[in-house]
């Protein structure tokens, strides 16, 4: 994995020396970190040996906004771009090494002289060398060798001249699989990170345009999702390396839902949503009992549910990030259900007018995944008569 990560690394000078135009950088960037000990893998209990550091490298293709576009300067300037990550955590017999591509977001926060405040947000896909299986049942933290990527931190920017930028940062990330298969209790961790970056331009160009005038009124957004998740049962009867042991079953779910947004400006939407879903688990059973395995499947009218939502988007050009906190006001439940009470984050992408693609994580507790959604959606846009 690390030998690929470096055919990466000099495939990506390659391209940005070869396409080096104004406003654009490459970055190189390393990372110490403490993982934190969420279960019996990582704490040491299974092995006898905790999972509690986490060494990583990454390079990043930076793109630069430069005020040509009436977005860049509503979003002081942000930039983007995409970047790759190798990580090496202090258990190469049951976890390896992972490796990341992502997509990423600078967004400056405030400036003061030479120095910068700036959110860095990262959303990818990674490799992780070593999970679950019969060969290697002391790891329950990861369950597949594709899991999501997320990462979240801050970063204070020094520039040392045109050319040279230097920054000190702190960041928290999350690897899992979004429970496709399980066991997967995911890997967090928080990692302080120094970056060294190299300007392609001499001087920063910064185009100023008029601002656009905000037009007040409301969203309405239409959407249908589907997606799928997996859970284990045990027979403790058996050795944890007996394949009789372990039982598994794909649950589906999938719904439509509408959201009402009032614009409070160019970047946030506030609003208030429904969802009429369908989740196969619902009040059905996947466990054992008296070394004997349960699985039930209730009738389609019981695995029907209503939700309500608060919905939070924070919009950029095409993309927009949402957020949401919501209940299940209509749901057959059991032992193994989620909390009654949920979480919501995810993207969207306009591809075509106001027409999305969507993908999203619903949660419990702000920490179990349940399901990632998949889905598509119309936006319909209302002015204010004011």
């Amino acid at each position: 994995m690390k030998k690929s990560f470096f055919i990466f690394l000099f495939s990506l000078i390659s391209f940005s020396l070869l396409y080096a135009q104004n406003n654009n950088a490459l970055e190189l960037i390393t990372q110490y970190g403490y993982v934190f000990p969420t279960n019996k893998f990582l704490n040491g209990t299974n092995t006898g040996k905790p999972v509690d550091r986490v060494k990583s490298m990454a390079a990043r293709y930076i793109i630069h906004t430069d005020g040509s576009k009436d977005w860049h300067q509503m979003y002081n300037y942000i930039e983007y771009g995409f970047g790759a990550y190798f990580a090496s955590f202090n258990e190469p017999k049951h976890l390896g090494n992972a490796m990341a591509i992502y997509s990423f977001v600078y967004s400056p926060i405030v400036s003061w002289g030479k120095f910068t405040l700036k959110n860095d947000l990262v959303i990818g896909l990674s490799y992780v060398q070593k999970h679950w299986s019969l060969n290697n049942v002391e790891n329950i933290s990861i369950g597949s060798h594709l899991n999501c990527f997320i990462q979240e931190g801050f970063l204070l920017d020094y520039k040392i001249s045109n050319h040279f930028q230097l920054a000190l940062g702190v960041n928290v990330s999350h690897i899992s699989n979004g429970a496709t298969k399980r066991p997967n209790k995911g890997i967090n961790s928080l990692s302080s990170q120094l970056n060294l970056r190299y300007n392609f331009y001499d001087t920063e160009i910064n185009y100023i345009k008029d601002k656009p005038q905000f037009k007040k009124g409301y969203d309405f957004v239409l959407s249908a999702f589907g997606g799928f998740y997996h859970d284990y049962a045990e027979m403790h009867q058996y050795a944890l390396t007996d394949a009789r042991r372990y039982h598994n079953r794909t649950f589906y779910a999938f719904g439509l839902t509408t959201t009402a947004y009032k614009r409070l400006s160019f970047k946030n939407n506030l609003g208030l949503g429904f969802n009429w879903g369908y989740d196969d688990l619902a009040d059905n059973y996947f466990k054992t009992e008296n070394n004997e395995l349960i699985s039930t499947t209730t009738p389609f009218s019981h695995r029907l549910n209503l939700t309500c939502f608060l919905s939070y988007e924070y919009k950029i050009n095409h993309f927009s990030a949402l957020a949401e906190i919501g209940y299940y006001l209509i749901r057959q439940t059991s032992e193994q259900s989620t909390s009654n009470f949920f979480q919501r984050v995810g993207l969207r992408y306009n591809i075509f007018d106001n027409l999305f693609l969507t993908t999203a994580i619903r949660a419990s507790n702000l920490s179990v995944a349940h399901y990632i959604e998949w889905g598509i959606g119309y936006r319909f846009k209302l002015l204010s008569q004011n």
